[in-house]
């Protein structure tokens, strides 16, 4: 293999490794409300009748999510809060915080161009001799879905954000949906500050 060829397939090889990368990955982020005080949050419920509901209507969209992937983000949203040190609400326990998600998709392209060499070959004196090397390059085009989960967090009396995050994927046909609730919650949730201690 002519030592030309080497920097071309490492480069593919580097590329092919960083597409599988960023197709597996979750992409995690945040907002919080600068004047809500989170350290007063100990207790917690899913939304549910009151006018916070309808201002949330739609927050179980049944056109993106089936009824068992509904129970796996709120088992795994109960799970990780209560390792944070929070805990459900059992009536008559009045929660401090309610708790609501969203989920979505949408359909994205990706467009890569990547460098490449040639090499012009011409006929000289009954012989095929090599000219300059010129700059090419190849572009891929990729098309993919991708989800995002958001978990929203209220105030129960004042019924405003106070904190919300959210993660996306680049979904597959081979995604197991419970590691992936799994993963994104957990990760969306780390940034959120832990009840111990305090």
């Amino acid at each position: 293999m002519g030592s030309q060829n080497k920097p071309l397939l490492l480069a593919a090889f580097l590329f092919t490794v960083w597409t599988l990368s960023c197709a597996s990955s979750i992409k995690t982020g945040f907002d919080v409300d600068p004047a809500a005080d989170l350290s007063q949050y100990k207790m917690f419920a899913w939304v549910g009748p009151g006018p916070l509901t309808e201002a949330k209507a739609g927050t179980n969209t049944a056109s993106f999510i089936s009824p068992l992937d509904d129970q796996r983000i709120r088992s795994s949203v109960n799970r990780t809060l209560e390792k944070l040190g929070y805990w459900l609400a059992v009536p008559p326990d009045v929660p401090d915080m309610v708790v609501a998600y969203s989920v979505g998709s949408e359909d994205k392209v990706r467009v890569h161009q990547s460098p490449g060499r040639a090499v012009t070959v011409y006929p000289y004196g009954g012989q095929y001799r090599y000219g300059g090397w010129y700059s090419t390059s190849s572009v891929s085009v990729q098309q993919y879905r991708e989800g995002t989960l958001s978990i929203e967090l209220y105030d129960s009396k004042t019924e405003q954000a106070v904190w919300v995050g959210w993660a996306s994927k680049r979904l597959s046909r081979s995604d197991d949906s419970r590691a992936v609730i799994s993963e994104a919650v957990s990760k969306i949730l780390q940034e959120f500050p832990s009840a111990r201690g305090r």
